[in-house]
């Protein structure tokens, strides 16, 4: 049920022109903000609240509210209005004309071996700059990458940055089991690093290349029975990509490869060493 209807007003600033859909997280709008124009304000689940540590996602909307870059979706505000004698957070973001990766793929299936590169330079690009000022994702996934047609250049942006906690307190959130396919296997105990997002978006990478995941994974809307599925699917050696993709060189089949391996030690530190060794390839 939709909480917001078109044409309230939110805190005499945002006002709702159009429900966008419903993630793991939240309600999404596309709002009118009185002074700056289109925005996007997502309005958190209960549960999710409930489940979150707030002040780290504040304090990391903080961090990225002053970051610009432009393959970050720019974070504005977080705050919260009361309905109903209620009170309901919400986070603004800057609005995106174009539609999430997850979707292009819906229609596509796989991207050609140029625009999965260019989208995923793009991301990577994002990712560094947060990677720099200490930010983690968590959460990198189809959804969370937006594709922008606003200019003759589509580009990708990363969104959502941090609203994914700690796993245990996750497990508690309707819709959020589908999204462990892309965590890193320290994710399952609680450990969040960088190259832990190096995995999720290599994960990406080889989806966006060749139209399946590296591993073939059952899905389930319980929690326990999706990792259980997932930790099963990873024990069988991955395909290389170039397996479905004639396209992908010997050189690139490595550099994801690595990017998913299992053995957080044998994977790139950050996005940083990953997009370097992208770009050695490339020249």
């Amino acid at each position: 049920m939709r909480l917001l209807k078109k044409g309230e007003v939110i805190n005499e600033t945002y006002e709702i022109k159009l429900f966008i859909g419903e993630g793991a997280f939240g309600q999404v709008y596309s709002v009118n903000h009185k002074f700056f124009g289109i925005q996007v304000l997502k309005v958190f689940k209960n549960e999710y609240v409930e489940n979150t540590d707030l002040n780290t996602v504040v304090n990391e909307a903080k961090i990225l509210s002053k970051l610009s870059h432009e393959n970050i979706v720019r974070v504005f505000e977080v705050n919260s209005f009361s309905k109903n004698n209620k009170e309901h957070f919400f986070i603004t973001m800057g609005f995106v004309h174009g539609e999430t990766l997850s979707d292009l793929l819906k229609r596509k299936i796989s991207l050609d071996l140029n625009t999965s590169i260019k989208f995923f330079e793009d991301t990577l690009k994002g990712l560094s700059k947060a990677h720099s000022h200490k930010i983690i994702h968590r959460d990198i996934n189809t959804d969370n990458i937006l594709i922008s047609y606003e200019k003759d250049d589509p580009k990708a942006l990363l969104s959502d940055f941090g609203l994914s906690q700690d796993l245990g307190k996750l497990g508690n959130i309707s819709g959020v089991a589908g999204r462990y396919i892309y965590f890193a296997p320290e994710c399952f105990s609680g450990v969040y690093l960088p190259t832990s997002d190096v995995f999720s978006l290599g994960m990406v990478f080889y989806k966006m290349l060749t139209g399946v995941l590296p591993w073939e994974i059952v899905p389930s809307i319980d929690e326990d029975e999706m990792v259980n599925n997932i930790f099963s699917s990873r024990k069988k050696n991955v395909v290389n990509p170039s397996f479905f993709n004639n396209d992908i060189s010997i050189g690139l089949d490595k550099i994801i490869l690595k990017s998913i391996s299992l053995d957080i030690e044998n994977r790139f530190k950050n996005s940083s060493e990953f997009l370097e060794s992208l770009n050695q390839i490339k020249s």
